[in-house]
């Protein structure tokens, strides 16, 4: 007698595994780029959201230094500085610049590794994100209240054409004329630095704060 053909089976009793599948599938390279950058970019913000530790960013922004010569700039003992400044070269903000054997010992200076620090353009902010980024921008302009402050209680910071300055101007722009607005504005704040920079520095040089903040305003503040 004919052995009967067995049954094949059918789609319904093999069903796709999607997670061997996903598996299987080949990242988007875009989107590994993307999370990579938000990891580099909360790291940053968390290493930066701490008083001291943008004191130190400011102290290492001018040439390479040790932390012991900024400890002596900031007057803070050198023991309280090395947990910090470690914690900014772990997040890529603080770059071993040289080092130097002086007495059976290794001086090492440190520079700041690049100008910019945070979300690129483009960037999706995350939620730890927009929580370090509210927490860098109040010490970015707490520092800018006790400049202001010292700089007013002070008698000689208030000369003709060097008095401390303090500006809010409300403006109504469309779109294009944001755009336009920000790039004026970046490029004039790169042209004084680069100016600044050049310059070689006097007896009287002193150093100025700049603090900058361009932001819409609240509706519900109108």
């Amino acid at each position: 007698m004919p052995r009967p053909n067995a049954p094949q089976p059918s789609r319904a009793d093999h069903p796709p595994a999607p997670a061997a599948a996903a598996a299987r599938r080949p990242a988007r390279r875009g989107s590994l780029a993307s999370a990579a950058e938000r990891r580099r970019a909360t790291q940053e913000l968390r290493a930066l959201a701490h008083p001291l530790r943008l004191r130190l960013l400011q102290e290492f922004a001018g040439a390479p230094r040790t932390t012991m010569q900024v400890a002596a700039a900031i007057g803070e003992p050198p023991t309280r500085l090395y947990h910090h400044v470690n914690a900014l070269e772990r997040a890529g903000i603080l770059t071993l610049a040289r080092t130097r054997q002086v007495r059976g010992t290794t001086e090492k200076y440190f520079e700041v590794a690049k100008k910019k620090f945070g979300a690129d353009k483009g960037t999706r902010l995350t939620r730890g994100m927009r929580g370090s980024l509210r927490g860098l921008a109040r010490l970015v302009f707490d520092e800018a209240v006790r400049d202001l402050d010292a700089a007013i209680a002070d008698k000689s910071a208030r000369m003709p054409g060097a008095s401390p300055l303090a500006l809010r101007m409300l403006l109504n722009v469309s779109p294009a004329q944001l755009s336009t607005a920000r790039k004026r504005l970046m490029a004039t704040l790169a042209a004084i630095q680069k100016e600044c920079k050049r310059t070689q520095p006097r007896a009287d040089s002193m150093r100025w704060a700049l603090t900058v903040a361009l932001a819409p305003r609240s509706p519900r503040r109108r």
